[in-house]
């Protein structure tokens, strides 16, 4: 997530939770990829969001092989922010014991195709104003298919370009949850599962941290869930000062992962 200041450039950290290079490979391209192919357990449709415009984008839903929660998981609501996009192509490949996971990878689809911040009416995330309709026909869209999907957690999943609490006004290193339930617990969790076995010792600036509590004050997307919906939501921050891309795509899997499986949502080989 952008905020005023821009930090200078510095070298990027390589390969620091290994994985494939494939992973690696696609997070340094921008724009949307392709997703991946649906899990041998899961069911898959696809649905269009603003049909035959410049905005149309897809939702992936994927049924388990049993009943179970829903959640939704979002990427691309800033079109620069290709960490975050990269990982909800993979989610789709998921398979999980049970529930629904519905997937929009390209929520912004302009602004992924131009790789910017922003698509045509602005920054999408400053369009969910809680307790009102969303403000523009791309939010509102979004919207309909979060509330249609009647969730039981919601993950918009981002990057950021420094580290929260430590530079001027970015976000990166940390998980914003809404009050609802567990969902500060489950962050807590989570936070404490990544600083334990991902993020290197070496590495202290960049272990997690918990954000502020998402109530609907602001007009983010998680903010709405929080304080239209009272559901379980996370906006998820990774940075790209100093990790890789592919790390950065591994590491929101991880928490990804890790969150789902804390809302009955157990991922299957």
């Amino acid at each position: 997530m952008h905020r005023r200041t821009v930090l200078g450039a510095g070298a990027a950290v390589s390969g620091l939770a290994g994985g494939a290079t494939l992973v690696r490979s696609r997070a340094e391209s921008s724009g949307p990829g392709e997703p991946a192919d649906p899990h041998r357990e899961m069911a898959l449709s696809r649905r269009p969001i603003m049909e035959g415009t410049d905005r149309e984008t897809t939702v992936f839903e994927l049924e388990g092989p049993e009943t179970g929660p829903t959640a939704v998981v979002v990427g691309g609501v800033h079109g620069g922010e290709t960490s975050g996009y990269r990982a909800a192509e993979e989610v789709i490949g998921w398979g999980i014991e049970r529930g629904t996971l519905v997937v929009i990878p390209w929520a912004e689809i302009v602004a992924l195709e131009r790789n910017e911040r922003g698509g045509p009416d602005g920054d999408l995330n400053r369009q969910f104003p809680a307790g009102r309709e969303p403000t523009t026909e791309l939010a509102r869209a979004l919207w309909a298919e979060v509330e249609r999907s009647d969730p039981d957690v919601v993950l918009d999943l981002h990057r950021s370009r420094g580290i929260y609490g430590t530079h001027h006004r970015w976000v990166g290193q940390a998980i914003f949850p809404t009050a609802a339930g567990d969902a500060p617990a489950d962050a807590g969790a989570v936070i404490e599962h990544m600083n334990d076995e991902h993020v290197p010792r070496t590495m202290v600036a960049h272990r997690f941290s918990m954000g502020n509590t998402l109530t609907g004050e602001g007009p983010l997307l998680i903010h709405k869930v929080g304080g239209d919906l009272d559901r379980a939501g996370f906006l998820v921050e990774l940075t790209d000062f100093l990790l890789d891309p592919g790390t950065q795509v591994r590491w929101t899997l991880e928490i990804t992962e890790r969150l789902l499986e804390r809302y009955g949502m157990a991922r299957i080989a």
